[in-house]
């Protein structure tokens, strides 16, 4: 059979037939040649999106099995939407839940809005990354993005912390709907050597949402209310079903097959308990408790019975047999590791800004702006080089060797005193190294699969950076809580660390900002309540103080057993026994009172003129005696008033001290545990780099492969 030309430009304008085209394009509307499909065959090797020239790098302008330019950058205005949604969804809901658990109560769940959202993104991403290949993309894109729109009404109409949850965990099927397809609709729409500019696009734009998420929320849940971080995602989602429904075209299955039920469920399996055991290790639960350990334990059951299902699948939902690809086996274990360097940097940065240099702790979102920015500009210049140089694993190599040296660079230079410019530049460097490792590990997996095996293989580099993001952030989060730890406690002088170990500064939600102050003067008004309590008698609150190793020594010293009345009423007991034996002749007795300045003028007078008579002596006693005993409650009231004032103005002295030294410790603390931290980040990214040595170092191709046949849009 002879070969067809390639279909160009001119091919179109003219109306002639071109390859996969065997109509008169040149004389219909760029509607109808969007819409052709039944008449419209499939396209033989590289003419579908070769450009001018047999496939030169202007195949930007050709046209997609029929499917012109124009109108093929109108779809991807609601791929981008729909994406920007998804992962605007990522960090404009945390700022809305403090106010949604004031509402809705039920803080004990707290951690459950996002653990429900994760849990169903990750599984749903291979489930709808294989739908992409066994249904039309175009209703797998459009199902992902009604799902997500629909869990995001439900959410806002949560009446109660439970449905929350499960609604957000409805949404997340949908928002991996999206991650998943997305990637793959780029696959579909364009040639593997125009897909670095646009891919660069996305990244750009996931970046985006992340500046803008943290602040929207805000403005809504402050000026309106919290349900509109969910609302607001339905007029832009329905601008995106617009463009998708109007402008995407109906691309045929690749391949027809069944559903690999099984597969979903043993992936389920493994992933569910993994990502829990991620999330709780550390936090909820010790990392050798039964509970972490079983997850693990059935983990790794579940992997084994996912791996033996699908090696015995006819048609499985994650074909194993990619991992002969080495450009796919290398680049999604890089991404693992990728993963969590990238999440590691975006999770503990803001703890340093927060805490240390002084950032306002509503705005911590925003403390990540530079390396968001810097994240941007390294992933569009990546994405349009690779587009016009063809190759990915120069740039992929010196953005993970400019990782490793960020990070070692972090690990040496972060400190208290480290100017804020410095650190906000290499912020903005550390984002432009990670820049291109947003794009070119898709680009470059998808340069190496057939379009049959394009989604599952899309899907997978999204569910590795993920998974890789979860069990590292998990890991580096325990680093960062057994380092700050003992931090505290080098830092801390002796003086002030029993007395301020009451104040809990857990590594968890320290990005947000935690109020340092007032945690330290509720640790001391904790205290100071109790002495009250001990000094007006209060015999539990004195056992807790002396059993307390957080009281200070001389402080538990102080304190009378049984309150200052009891006290008081042993001293004039004691001062009773005195006078009686002043009066009888025990003249050490006499001494001893004579020389006590507290001693009331009467008594003072009656000891050192005692009556000469024995009978009017034992009169002035009794008298004496029963004055005493008339005043012993008034005397005790007043003394215990004096005890209380003068022991809170002495720890009132003391509050403000004790805040400046904690807070002096806890930044040096957290100082050496974020270096701790990018130490352990650098080996990771060392990791990754060294699985990127083996990466195969492909040209992107300017066309899919000869003999490859790429669908055309059929009618809609």
């Amino acid at each position: 059979m002879k070969e067809r030309s390639p279909m160009t430009r001119e091919t179109i304008a003219r109306g002639e037939p071109g390859a996969g085209n065997p109509g008169r394009l040149g004389a219909e509307s760029p509607s109808t040649v969007a819409s052709r499909g039944a008449e419209t065959a499939t396209a033989p090797a590289g003419g579908a999106w070769a450009g001018p020239a047999a496939g030169g790098a202007g195949g930007a302008g050709s046209a997609a099995g029929g499917y012109l330019p124009g109108e093929r950058r109108l779809a991807m205005i609601g791929v981008l939407l729909s994406m920007f949604l998804g992962a605007l969804d990522q960090t404009i809901v945390a700022t809305a839940m403090p106010r949604v658990v004031e509402e809705l109560h039920g803080l004990d769940r707290y951690a459950w809005v996002a653990t429900a959202y994760l849990l169903a993104t990750v599984v749903a991403l291979p489930v709808f990354g294989r739908l992409n290949e066994l249904l039309p993309g175009k209703w797998v894109f459009t199902t992902a993005a009604s799902l997500f729109l629909a869990g995001s009404a439900l959410c806002g109409l949560s009446p109660s912390m439970d449905a929350l949850i499960a609604f957000r965990a409805f949404q997340g099927i949908g928002g991996g709907g999206l991650f998943a397809t997305s990637i793959t609709t780029i696959g579909l729409l364009y040639p593997p050597r125009e897909r670095g500019r646009v891919q660069g696009v996305f990244a750009a734009v996931f970046g985006l949402s992340s500046v803008i998420g943290p602040w929207v929320g805000g403005l809504l849940t402050d000026h309106i209310n919290w349900r509109w971080v969910f609302y607001v995602n339905m007029p832009v989602g329905v601008v995106a079903l617009y463009f998708l429904l109007r402008h995407m075209p109906l691309l045929p299955p690749v391949r027809r097959s069944a559903f690999d039920l099984p597969g979903a469920v043993t992936m389920a399996l493994w992933t569910v308990p993994l990502i829990l055991a991620c999330s709780w290790g550390g936090s909820a639960y010790p990392w050798s408790s039964p509970v972490i350990v079983g997850l693990l334990a059935l983990a790794a059951v579940g992997l084994g019975l996912f791996i033996a299902v699908e090696r015995r699948s006819p048609q499985p939902l994650f074909d194993l047999t990619l991992f002969a690809n080495p450009t796919f086996r290398w680049s999604v274990l890089a991404l693992l590791f990728f993963g969590g360097t990238f999440l590691g940097s975006v999770m503990f940065l803001p703890l340093y800004l927060v805490q240390v240099k002084g950032f306002s702790a509503s705005n911590s979102g925003l403390a990540l702006t530079p390396l968001t920015f810097g994240t941007m500009a390294g992933s569009l210049l990546a994405g349009q080089l690779a587009t016009r140089s063809g190759r990915y694993k120069p740039m992929l190599l010196l953005s993970s060797m400019g990782s490793v040296v960020l990070f070692l660079v972090f690990h040496e230079v972060l400190r208290v005193d480290t100017p804020l410019w410095q650190v906000l530049v290499l912020m903005v460097l550390l984002g432009f190294v990670f820049g291109p490792s947003m794009p070119l590990y898709g680009m470059a997996v998808q340069n190496s699969v057939s379009r049959e095996r394009l989604g599952t293989a899309s899907s997978a580099t999204q569910f590795f950076r993920q998974v890789g993001s979860t069990v590292a952030v998990a890991l580096l989060g325990t680093v960062l809580s057994g380092a700050l730890h003992d931090g505290m406690i080098r830092h801390l002088p002796p003086a002030y660390r029993a007395a301020t170990q009451a104040v809990q500064m857990p590594a968890e939600g320290m990005a947000g900002g935690t109020d340092l102050e007032a945690r330290v003067r509720q640790g001391f008004e904790a205290v100071l309540a109790d002495v009250e309590k001990a000094l007006r008698g209060d015999g539990q609150a004195y056992a807790r103080l002396q059993a307390d190793p957080r009281v200070p020594a001389a402080l538990k010293e102080s304190l009378p057993e049984g309150g200052v009345r009891a006290q008081v009423r042993q001293q004039v007991a004691g001062l009773k026994a005195a006078l009686a034996a002043a009066l009888q002749g025990d003249a050490g007795a006499r001494q001893v009172l004579l020389a006590n300045p507290a001693l009331p003028a009467s008594l003072r007078q009656l000891v050192e003129h005692p009556p000469a008579d024995p009978a009017a002596r034992q009169a002035a006693l009794a008298a004496a005696e029963q004055a005493l005993d008339g005043q012993v409650d008034a005397m005790a009231a007043q003394a215990e008033e004096q005890a209380i004032a003068q022991i809170r103005r002495a720890m009132e002295q003391q509050v403000d001290q004790a805040v400046a030294t904690v807070r002096n410790a806890f930044n040096e603390a957290v100082t050496e545990a974020l270096r701790q931290v990018y130490l352990y980040t650098a080996a990771m990214a060392v990791m990754g780099l060294f699985c990127l040595f083996f990466l195969p170092d492909e040209e992107l191709k300017r066309s899919y492969a000869q003999g490859e046949a790429v669908p055309a849009p059929a009618r809609q």
